[in-house]
């Protein structure tokens, strides 16, 4: 029982070294705090920090701030409907409770997403893809995180890209997504749209990637993902240099501290994802 007890305690030790080298140095070695290089101010979820995530109020909030890029989720509704929300279900930013995919558009509508963030934001409703579209209108570019696809919502690779096309949006609309069916379905649809890969990290040493799964990495395999976003935490040199060298942007999300935040951008990084897009505007 002791050996087995040593050796797990062993693997549970080796695992946890392994992490640490995946781990960006930002967090153990300090970095000039100069930007030697231009970089992309990218606000979360319209403005999270600001108003109630992924409503109009918040994508409104960021626009007044003028970032580079303005970040949305997208779910689909029972009726096909694509609406803002970053989770599958109504219970943590609205009133309602049960999956998106349950409930008919009308009665989306009826619901409260915004209280939950402050009483000054009551009866702030559920926006679809297109109102917010119209609202931004080209004053930036809009990335639209994609959650589930097509076999969890069907069609919505397409309802979207039909909106995008209907307000000739190609040029300042952005598709990213943890999922690289999504995307490749996407491309397979529309090959003018940008698109950029989600993931949480790469495994030191190995041709892995951390995204909605494990999966292989190969980069040329996919050339037409434009831009990798890396979870600022496992943003390490390796990686970065890795995309950079592959003519790529790199970004990563979700950073709301100054101070790493500019560290990663001497390192190369080139878009801060941040709730806040005040961030770095000094």
């Amino acid at each position: 029982m002791k050996k087995l007890v040593k050796i797990i305690g062993s693997i549970m030790v080796i695992g946890v070294v392994y992490v640490c080298l995946s781990i960006s140095p930002i967090f153990f070695q300090d970095f000039s705090s100069e930007t030697t290089h231009d970089f992309l101010i990218i606000s979360h979820r319209g403005a999270a920090q600001l108003a109630p995530e992924n409503t109009i109020s918040s994508v409104k909030a960021a626009l007044k701030q003028q970032p580079d890029r303005i970040e949305i989720d997208v779910q689909q509704t029972k009726d096909s409907v694509v609406v803002l929300m970053h989770d599958t279900t109504l219970d943590r930013t609205t009133n309602g409770t049960g999956l998106i995919k349950e409930n008919t558009f009308s009665a989306l509508s009826k619901l409260d997403a915004g209280s939950w963030f402050s009483s000054d934001f009551s009866n702030e409703r559920i926006p679809t893809l297109e109102a917010i579209i119209k609202l931004i209108d080209g004053q930036c570019q809009l990335i639209i995180e994609i959650k589930k696809g097509d076999d969890y919502y069907p069609n919505i690779e397409k309802n979207i890209v039909n909106i995008i096309t209907k307000h000739q949006a190609e040029s300042w609309v952005i598709i990213h997504s943890f999922d690289s069916k999504v995307l490749e379905r996407v491309h397979q649809l529309n090959p003018n749209i940008a698109l950029h890969k989600l993931l949480v990290g790469k495994l030191k040493f190995m041709p892995f990637i951390i995204s909605n799964q494990f999966e292989s990495f190969h980069i040329d395999k996919r050339p037409y993902i434009k831009a990798y976003s890396i979870n600022y935490a496992f943003a390490n040199r390796d990686i970065i240099n890795l995309l950079k060298s592959k003519g790529k942007e790199v970004n990563v999300w979700n950073l709301n501290d100054a101070g790493y935040a500019k560290e990663l951008i001497s390192l190369g990084v080139d878009g801060i994802i941040t709730d806040n897009p005040n961030l770095l505007k000094n």
